[in-house]
């Protein structure tokens, strides 16, 4: 593990739509492509973590983190990273402070490594290290958790092998300052990835993919540690074929899990949902979505207890391609509402977080005349909707 402070480059531009309560729609970006994967929430508005092309030196990415206030208006926004790929996959508060985590080619081995960057409110750097076992190998980091003055890491590591690659989700914890405490490995035979994790009041959840578990192709994975990380049970969920958990939240009495099935809809992708009682037993799963592909990324929770899903959908399109696609069930799995946000290409929502008065979504658009995308942030109330009505 290696530790490096380096400086940032401020960039970006931003556009705003409100009306009434605080709803709006902005991107941010350059001439190239710029992604946004996930935000949280400050003292006085939201931190965006994601990755641009538009605004290095080279050809690569670098990871892009924009502050905005509550109103959208951007207020800086920096880049991290060397002269290869950098990228933050997720964000987290930590203290005063925030920590994001993604992967690296500049830093770390020969190949790919975590990336992990500690920032202050400002975007100033901390502290910034990296993390890998193998030289050979390849590890990224998707997810993270802030428990005390503890943070916990997940993600993948994928063993480079003459026929094909060994892929497992990697689990670590580490102190404030981003030295490792634990770590260990969450998988079986096959391959199984790493997708999200959060914290509980007796450990740590870990949800993905698994091969190497359940009833088909992959299925979508669940595994409970404790503290220190030891795994005290884990579950597989879904049909004969492709299924997958991109993120996951605690219940009252459970879990609930969101993602991508293709077992149930005669080959094309459905959002598929799992809830879960606190043992990982399985107490209903549903699907969404409609005759094309459609996909979860990011669940919340709403203040009246029910969830609201973003992710992109290809059957509510008029034309091809895929649109923002916003979900709300109740906590029984019944549909209450269901939009779609999108313009001339592809559209996706990646993250989302509730507000006091609504959801702020980020993720990326495209339109026809250039096929790169930008950083797209949506604000809407809590029926889903850009306008007060």
């Amino acid at each position: 593990m290696r530790k490096m402070i380096l400086g940032m480059v401020l960039v970006g531009s931003s556009l705003i739509y409100a009306e009434g309560s605080i709803v709006f729609e902005t991107v941010f970006g350059g001439d190239e492509d710029d992604v946004a994967k996930s935000v949280v929430k400050t003292d006085d508005g939201y931190l965006i973590a994601g990755k641009t092309k538009s605004f290095t030196d080279h050809r690569d990415f670098g990871a892009y983190v924009i502050k905005i206030d509550k109103n959208g208006k951007k207020l800086w926004s920096k880049i991290y990273g060397g002269k290869d790929d950098e990228e933050a996959n997720a964000i987290t508060r930590f203290g005063k402070d925030f920590v994001f985590v993604g992967s690296t080619e500049t830093y770390g081995n020969e190949n790919l490594s975590f990336y992990m960057v500690k920032i202050d409110s400002e975007g100033k750097v901390d502290w910034q290290t990296t993390y890998y076992r193998d030289d050979d190998d390849q590890y990224n980091g998707s997810a993270l958790v802030a428990d005390g003055d503890k943070l916990i890491f997940a993600g993948t590591e994928t063993h480079l092998q003459f026929f094909g690659a060994k892929v497992n989700p990697y689990i670590f914890s580490t102190n404030k300052e981003g030295d490792k405490l634990w770590g260990g490995f969450y998988g079986g035979e096959d391959e199984d990835d790493a997708h999200a994790v959060i914290s509980v009041s007796d450990g740590y959840v870990m949800a993905g993919k698994t091969e190497s578990y359940g009833h088909g192709d992959f299925d979508s994975y669940i595994v409970k540690l404790d503290k220190m990380g030891e795994k005290q049970w884990y579950g597989a969920y879904g049909g004969k074929d492709n299924d997958c958990a991109s993120d996951v939240i605690e219940t009252d009495d459970g879990y609930l899990m969101v993602g991508t099935t293709e077992s149930f809809d005669n080959n094309y992708k459905d959002v598929y949902v799992v809830k879960t009682d606190k043992k990982g037993n399985k107490l209903w799963q549903r699907t969404y979505g409609g005759s094309r592909d459609d996909q979860a990324f990011a669940v919340t929770q709403a203040p009246d207890g029910n969830y609201v899903m973003v992710g992109k959908s290809e059957s509510f399109t008029r034309r091809n391609g895929s649109d923002l696609y916003l979900v709300k069930i109740d906590k029984k799995g019944k549909l209450l509402w269901e939009r779609t946000y999108g313009g001339e290409s592809d559209d996706a929502g990646y993250d989302i977080l509730t507000t006091e008065d609504g959801y702020l979504i980020v993720g990326d658009k495209k339109t026809d005349r250039r096929r790169d995308s930008d950083v797209w942030v949506l604000k809407v109330n809590f029926n889903g909707k850009l306008r007060k009505n």
